[in-house]
């Protein structure tokens, strides 16, 4: 065996070698491809999801500030609907400390039916 030979079948064998594993390179690369394609469509997907979960939070957002002016303005109505009946409590309160003593004098009038009593609590209730 001479020399030649023996580099010439170590060459081969490292070339085969190199043949090897670029067909494995290649079915590897292959199969990224593939995964790449797949991820690809898995972004695209993804930003379609985002852009309509960002334009229901836009709407979200629209609903939530009308409905926050309408309530406001709800609140704002009670509030006024309110004080106009404290006003009322206390004009009735006045009313009816008003009345008491008038009350208090009508009462045996109308039990005695009598008539000169009731024109005398009529023209005290003319006169207050």
């Amino acid at each position: 065996m001479s020399e030649a030979f023996v580099i010439d079948v170590v060459v081969i064998a490292l070339l085969g070698a190199t043949i090897y594993f670029a067909f494995r390179l290649d079915r590897r690369l292959q199969g990224m491809r593939s995964v790449q394609t797949e991820i690809a469509g898995v972004i695209r997907e993804l930003n379609v999801a985002a852009a309509r979960a960002e334009a229901g939070i836009q709407g979200l957002k629209s609903a939530a500030e009308s409905s926050g002016q309408d309530l406001e303005e709800r609140i704002k109505h009670a509030q006024g609907i309110g004080d106009e009946l404290a006003i009322l409590m206390k004009a009735s309160e006045r009313a009816g400390r008003q009345i008491d003593p008038l009350r208090a004098q009508a009462i045996p009038a109308l039990k005695s039916h009598s008539r000169p009593a009731l024109d005398a609590l009529r023209a005290r209730s003319a006169i207050g």
